[in-house]
């Protein structure tokens, strides 16, 4: 072959691509979104996407390159691996530097390989949340002034994580100056990738490459063809450049055969190049045809050295082997590596060496990554094609490459658990070990999402021998709990409860699910005690992890016996020890990250909450654990309807129905909707609330603990629908939580005041208050109910009174909606004794806090009570009074310190409230001494002397 054909075969000539050429400067100059170039196999996208390379190369650009065959399709996040190692080969690029001199490049690529450590340390396990954040902030890092570019070919042949990533980058863009190429067939495009297209982008290009025309097409063929040899290739290339470059060489009987063989376009193009491919191998020495197919069994490790030990040929034959593939333009050696030119010359050297000499080459390669400790992601995919049945090796390191995927690739951990079950031999001895892989494999087919077949390979191991069986117990519990069966969830974890003994770690999360159950149970006593116990046993576990879900679950019992100061005191506790806990631990736990979050919410956290469970779900997201997902984004949505975040409450909620329905668990898709509930009414109305609550109704949660707070949501949705009949809404469980009793006699209160009896609405409203126990949110639960119940009974100075109580405490646990709600009923009050100007303060306060949340409904609800009072007359302005107006104690310390000159912010910090208390104390106090302002303000404390205002 000449230089000429070497140098055309390698690096062909763009022809008839000028339009693409143009549209990809552009977005090399641009340096940001997304180009995707697709087409069939053999049209040009890879050479264009090399192009796109080169350009950003010429540009200052930072490249990452890399690409995905359809044989390492087993080993995850191969296309990143291959593009961060040749970043890292890139000795002295500053660009591949933090300025602190860390490689940021090393860092990835290790962290991306650490999935083939057996290790149970933080370094051993993938954690795939850290692995793309740190993916992420390193493309950001070197996006940083001369942009970035991140060039995938043949993304069609991705594993399941690169494609992960990949989705993840298209999803959160690392930065400005950041450029992802990609490069894959038309009809493989990732569904990502496909919605990202879709939304028709600025800064989304599309190139789709169709054959070349015959006139175009004609450039590529040999300049002393005759007319009728170029009709042929081109019949029969179909203007494919790739398969008229393959068609050089063929001679007339041979293009003859092909086209007689072409009944219209049944004969793939793929095939039809493969069968000229595979007469280029035909040409090669029998040491050459060896290397080639030893190259093709290798593939990223086909050095030479690796080839004579796959091929079984001498070190020298092997050197001279691969020179002639070079020499034949099969491929080149990018540094100690052979590459075929293209994947299809590797597709056609693989399939044309024959099955029984492949497998034995598979095991060839294997041997030499065991001998020279390569990674077990690459042994375990050279193992997999080659393991026979009886083979114990091959089944432990199947068995332990799939153990240490189940968190970063469950669908390969299932794959590999499964392989290694098949080919473990059935001998006594190995019966523990194959409970260890049916375990992982029931966690990996649970973090997936199919919880019945989980449960089903759970109860398998169960009826092992006790010692085999108990580390299965406690996920099979998790299980079980999903599915809401709560009683064979405690009846599991009693009747195989740790011996003395056992491994701390075992013990201690048999006692965390015990607690978890017992909470759902809404047994107090028995989640107190269970959460006690394993704190007692943590020291010995190492694990932070479970340690804070323990501290969380005892929280949560000690908020259900109404022991605030210690469920402060746990919760606290369990935060240090969430944040302190690795992702790598903490995701082996995920799930427990709701209980923490949900207690902090309801002990006046929010911040705290929202941190953690953004930090939760993104770790569930990441990993694949859809089982986790459900209780997360109920807790989520739980947090941002107390926050007054509706649209996004509602829009979480939506999403946990979604993850319920498809890990098919009625009791999280009941418990979604149950926090969906109140959002849905404020937001959009009576009747979607009431379509809601009947499916809740018909369907409710089957632990008590859940059963509570549904069936409170389901009673006040039916008040404000003016349907207040007992037998609408489900029946209360015996045992209550101490947050759900406070509102089930709060809607007990306000049903009776509806209901004209004002003795039972007033006792109902005391006993709430007496039962809220110093809680912010609960305490404003209540006076608001006590407050409607005083207005009932005429006691409108006693109203007015419990309203500003609740209002309060609502705006101090962040409750936006519920403080609208107080203020409203202080408008309401305000409105009929009089109070013509506080009652208008109170409905501009009320439909403030309706705009910040989005409480649509409410707000027209409100114009409502707007426009009867507009009815009335005039404004009057001031007091009627000639005396100072009377501010209650809090009121006067804020305006004290308004006076002098304190902002809001400061005032909050003096003492000790949320800033969102203070403005709305400063709003009352401006309404009651009529200014608009700091300075009036100011002047008038100033007027009153050293008493400004009245007790």
């Amino acid at each position: 072959m000449t230089d000429d054909r070497w140098a055309r075969t390698l690096r062909p000539e763009l022809v008839g691509r000028a339009g693409e050429l143009a549209r990809i400067q552009e977005a090399v100059v641009d340096g940001r979104g997304l180009v995707l170039i697709d087409g069939e196999p053999g049209v040009g996208k890879t050479r264009l996407l090399e192009h796109l390379v080169e350009r950003a190369h010429e540009a200052g650009r930072t490249v990452l390159a890399g690409s995905a065959t359809e044989f390492e399709r087993l080993v995850p996040f191969g296309m990143y691996v291959d593009a961060f190692t040749r970043l890292a080969d890139e000795q002295g690029a500053p660009a591949s530097r933090h300025a602190d001199g860390s490689d940021l490049a090393e860092s990835a690529l290790h962290t991306l390989l650490s999935a083939g450590e057996t290790s149970d340390t933080v370094r051993g396990r993938l954690d795939r949340f850290h692995a793309y954040r740190g993916i992420r902030a390193l493309l950001t890092h070197l996006a940083t002034g001369r942009g970035a570019v991140l060039a995938l070919d043949d993304l069609h042949w991705a594993d399941a994580p690169s494609l992960e990533l990949t989705e993840f980058l298209l999803r959160h863009p690392p930065a400005t100056g950041f450029l992802l190429a990609i490069a894959c067939r038309s009809t493989m495009i990732p569904p990502a990738v496909a919605d990202a297209v879709a939304r028709q982008d600025a800064y989304i290009t599309r190139l789709s490459l169709s054959p070349l025309d015959e006139e175009t097409a004609a450039a590529l063929m040999p300049s002393d063809a005759d007319p009728r040899r170029r009709r042929l290739m081109y019949r029969i290339s179909g203007g494919n450049p790739l398969f008229l470059r393959a068609l050089h060489d063929a001679d007339d009987n041979a293009l003859a055969k092909l086209a007689d063989g072409r009944p219209g376009a049944a004969l793939a193009l793929e095939e039809t190049l493969l069968t000229m491919l595979r007469t280029e191998l035909d040409r090669l020495t029998p040491a050459g045809r060896l290397a080639a197919y030893a190259a093709a069994v290798a593939g990223e490790l086909a050095s030479p050295v690796v080839i004579a030990q796959v091929a079984e040929l001498d070190a020298a034959t092997a050197a001279a082997a691969v020179d002639e593939l070079c020499g034949q333009g099969l491929g080149t050696l990018a540094g100690p590596r052979f590459a075929f030119r293209h994947p299809l010359v590797r597709a056609a050297a693989y399939d044309t060496c024959g099955p029984s000499w492949r497998v034995a080459a598979h095991a060839r390669v294997a041997g030499y990554v065991r001998r020279n400790g390569g990674s077990l992601a690459l042994l375990a995919q050279h193992t997999e094609r080659c393991a026979e049945q009886g083979d114990e090796e091959a089944a432990r390191t199947l068995g332990d490459a799939g153990h240490a995927y189940i968190d970063s690739a469950p669908a390969t951990a299932v794959r590999l658990l499964r392989d290694a079950l098949r080919v473990l031999p059935e001998r006594d001895d190995l019966v523990p070990y194959r409970g260890h892989l049916l375990t992982g494999l029931a966690k990996a087919t649970g973090v997936m999402g199919s919880l019945t077949e989980s449960r089903r390979i759970l109860h398998e191991v169960i009826g092992l021998p006790h010692e085999v069986a108990t580390r299965a117990v406690a996920f099979s519990s998790t299980i079980s709990r999903l599915l809401g069966r709560l009683d064979e969830a405690r009846a599991l974890l009693s009747a195989q409860f740790p011996p003395a003994g056992q491994d701390p770690r075992v013990l201690v999360q048999f006692l965390v699910e015990l607690a978890a159950v017992a909470t759902l149970r809404a047994d107090a006593e028995g989640a107190r005690r269970h959460a006690l116990e394993a704190i007692g046993y943590i020291s010995e576990t190492n694990d932070p992890a479970l340690g804070a879900a323990a501290y969380a679950l005892l929280a949560l019992a000690c908020l259900e016996d109404g022991d605030v100061a210690a469920a402060r005191s746990h919760s606290g506790r369990a935060g240090w020890l969430m944040d302190s806990t690795p992702d790598t631990a903490l995701l082996r736990h995920v799930e427990l990250v709701a209980p923490l979050s949900w207690g902090e919410t309801c002990l006046g956290r929010p911040a705290d909450a929202a941190r953690h469970l953004s930090r939760g779900i993104d770790l569930a997201t990441m990993s694949g654990s859809s089982y986790a997902m459900p209780y997360l984004l109920i807790s989520q949505a739980h947090h941002r309807a107390r926050t007054g975040r509706l649209r996004e409450a509602i829009d979480i909620a939506e999403h946990a129905v979604a993850a319920s329905e498809y890990i098919r668990s009625s009791e999280t898709l009941a418990m979604a909707r149950s926090v969906m509930l109140l959002p849905v009414l404020w937001r959009h109305g009576v009747r979607p609330a009431m379509t809601l609550a009947g499916q809740i109704a018909q369907a409710g949660p089957g632990s008590p603990w859940w059963l509570a707070m549904a069936h409170v949501s389901v009673a006040r949705v039916r008040l404000a629908a003016g349907r207040a009949e007992a037998g609408h809404a489900p029946p209360f469980p015996s045992v209550l939580s101490r947050d759900t009793e406070v509102e089930r006699l709060a809607t007990q209160s306000i049903r009776a005041a509806a209901d004209g009896d004002v003795g039972t609405a007033l006792a109902r409203s005391a006993a709430a208050v007496a039962a809220a126990d110093g809680l912010a949110y609960q305490l404003g639960t209540a006076y608001d109910a006590r407050a409607r119940a005083l207005y009932v009974h005429d006691d409108l100075a006693g109203a007015v009174a419990a309203a500003r109580v609740a209002a309060e405490r609502f705006g101090e646990s962040g409750a936006v909606v519920e403080r609208g709600l107080a203020h409203q009923l202080l408008a309401t009050v305000l409105g009929r004794m009089g109070e013509v100007a506080p009652c208008r303060a109170e409905i501009g306060l009320a439909k403030a806090a309706y705009k910040e949340s989005g409480a649509d409904w409410l707000a027209g609800q409100l114009a409502r009570v707007e426009r009867q009072l507009a009815a009335r007359g005039p404004r009057r302005a001031g007091r009627r009074g000639g005396g100072p107006p009377e501010l209650t104690s809090r009121e006067r310390q804020v305006a004290e310190l308004v006076g002098q000159g304190l902002t809001n912010r400061e005032v909050a910090e003096r003492l000790q409230v949320s800033q969102k208390t203070v403005e709305t104390h400063v709003a009352r106090i401006f309404s009651k001494f009529g200014v608009r302002s700091r300075v009036a303000l100011a002047r008038r404390l100033t007027g009153l002397g050293d008493n400004p205002v009245a007790g």
